[in-house]
């Protein structure tokens, strides 16, 4: 009688107060605590003749093309695109309008092929006249988020009958790059790796231009510099892009944004 009255008392309880089976943890400890995540802060990259410097995620990546895709990253070399063919002096080193060569600013190139400078048939051509070239300047992007190097397009058009050779080298051709109140912040003639010429043939009106794209890699730079040696990096704000053609009087400019950290 006792063991029966124990048992139905059992019984009880487990009715009244539920199991203690693994069902019973497993809904107690559903609901978790969300991790938190950090943002790296910007990391300084990029060195004075316009190459990448530094390691870090956070570094600028690269360039960007007018639809915002990362592109490779700038070196103190433009990447040259203009038509191919006779007449136009370089060898087709990529096909297509929007490739570029490694380690080089990316971005949309030129309507041809990619050059390379110096080729045999360039030498031989005369020097542009200055008054024969007109140039413009475009941008890649309007506004560069911090995981993007700016890249900057200046297109060549020669005006004259016949083709000629222009110089694009560091000693000739200059981007650089001031703050919206002028003051310089970044220059590729500064302290360039290489100084040596680099001709490419302009072909004859009508028969095209040539686009050279030039990269800065987000660092301040001074007169006198260490090639290679990375200056601090420069600030979210606006910006001027301004490249300049050894005897050429005009120096197209073009204005640009450094988004700020998270934008």
């Amino acid at each position: 009688m006792l063991a029966a009255l124990a048992a139905a008392v059992v019984l009880v309880g487990v009715l009244a107060f539920g199991g203690s089976g693994p069902d019973r943890k497993a809904s107690a400890g559903s609901v978790g605590t969300p991790a938190s995540s950090l943002t790296p802060g910007p990391t300084r990259g990029g060195s004075n003749d316009g190459a990448v410097g530094g390691s870090g995620s956070a570094s600028p990546s690269a360039g960007a093309s007018a639809s915002g895709t990362p592109t490779s990253a700038p070196t103190g070399a433009p990447v040259v695109t203009g038509p191919s063919g006779p007449g136009s002096g370089g060898t087709a080193a990529t096909s297509g309008g929007t490739g570029s060569t490694s380690g080089q600013a990316g971005g949309t190139g030129g309507s041809g092929s990619t050059l390379t400078p110096n080729e045999p048939g360039t030498r031989n051509l005369p020097t542009c006249a200055a008054t024969d070239l007109d140039l413009s300047l475009t941008s890649t992007a309007q506004t560069y988020r911090p995981s993007q190097f700016p890249g900057f397009q200046l297109g060549i058009t020669n005006t004259g009958g016949s083709a000629c050779k222009v110089d694009l080298g560091a000693k000739s051709a200059v981007l650089t790059i001031t703050s919206d109140t002028g003051a310089t912040v970044w220059s590729s003639s500064f302290c360039p790796k290489d100084t040596s010429s680099q001709w490419y043939a302009v072909p004859a009106a009508g028969d095209g231009p040539l686009t050279a794209l030039f990269g800065w890699g987000r660092t301040t730079s001074k007169p006198g510099c260490t090639p290679g040696d990375g200056g601090s990096s420069a600030p979210a704000g606006t910006y001027v892009a301004h490249i300049g053609i050894g005897g050429v009087s005009a120096q197209p400019q073009h204005w640009f944004k450094l988004a700020p950290f998270g934008s």
